[in-house]
């Protein structure tokens, strides 16, 4: 399943992401898991003790995918052994819609009211491709 995203919201979804980091994404990289378990608390049996740790995969992840997004098939050579392992794992369907319920919490928070609706919207956009490639992808339920 091809990710079809325009430049503009390419470009979006990259500004939110370089802004994120300038706001020390990195350096707080348990927020998304502390969005996550607030929506979803019955989620944090599935990671292990070390969220920070988890929490810094994550980002280095959301990295990757961010920047395999501009090349053309690049996003599935990235999401197709990802999706693999959250299949392994016990992610479920259901939980994509939280985890991206949770991002857009974390975006929101680190970014306040520089985080605009376009670039909430085309990062929504991309969260439900994404997903949608390794539910796919990873033949997860």
């Amino acid at each position: 399943m091809p990710i079809t995203l325009s430049n503009q919201e390419l470009a979006l979804i990259e500004q939110a992401f370089t802004m994120a980091r300038s706001e020390e994404l990195f350096a707080q990289p348990t927020l998304f898991y502390e969005k996550l378990f607030e929506r979803d608390p019955n989620l944090r049996a599935l990671f292990r003790e070390d969220i920070a740790g988890q929490g810094m995969r994550f980002m280095r992840t959301l990295r990757t995918i961010v920047t395999a997004l501009r090349q053309l098939g690049g996003a599935q050579e990235v999401l197709e052994p990802l999706a693999r392992t959250h299949g392994a794992l016990g992610v479920h369907a259901q939980h994509f819609e939280t985890m991206g319920e949770a991002l857009i919490d974390t975006f929101k928070e680190l970014l306040g009211p520089d985080f605009t609706p376009e670039m909430e919207a085309a990062w929504r956009k991309a969260y439900r491709e994404i997903a949608d490639a390794m539910i796919e992808a990873g033949k997860i339920d």
